[in-house]
């Protein structure tokens, strides 16, 4: 597979299918064109117009995941990133909560398809789009050992 596929002005295909569980289990994570094709739209629709209005680096932690792998690290069943329709990001010189209510804020005026942003323990923020976005803002916390979404972006 050639990863050095271009996706948009400042993201590569090699950033989406990179995995330490993946090489961990002796596995190549290779998309299928119409998972490939969803990773282009959200490149072009929303990582790269984030990413130029932020002027600020963004490092994709989590991209496409096939269902093997979703399933090794215990992700949702539902995960938009089984699709090619969400990555996990943390912004150089920036909270996760501080992105996450920057682009809360700007979205709408720019007309990002944002179909879910949540801020995931303080840690990373997840960014997803779809066809039909629904522009839910969340936040994901651990309670009694369960993760749990709340409305809203807190910290």
């Amino acid at each position: 597979m050639n990863d050095d596929v271009v996706l948009s002005a400042h993201f590569n295909l090699r950033e989406f299918v990179s995995s330490q569980t993946a090489a961990r289990l002796g596995r190549e994570i290779i998309p299928p064109p119409d998972v490939l094709a969803n990773l282009h739209r959200l490149c072009q629709q929303l990582l790269e117009p984030i990413r130029v209005k932020l002027a600020r680096p963004i490092i994709i932690t989590s991209g496409y995941r096939p269902k093997w792998l979703n399933q090794a690290i215990g992700g949702s069943l539902t995960s938009a990133h089984m699709t090619g329709n969400a990555a996990d990001v943390k912004v150089v010189g920036m909270s996760p909560w501080t992105f996450c209510r920057w682009v809360q804020q700007h979205a709408p005026g720019e007309g990002w398809p944002i179909d879910q942003c949540i801020q995931e323990f303080g840690q990373w923020t997840h960014l997803g789009t779809a066809l039909a976005p629904r522009g839910q803002y969340l936040t994901a916390k651990h309670v009694d050992g369960r993760t749990t979404y709340l409305q809203g972006i807190h910290q």
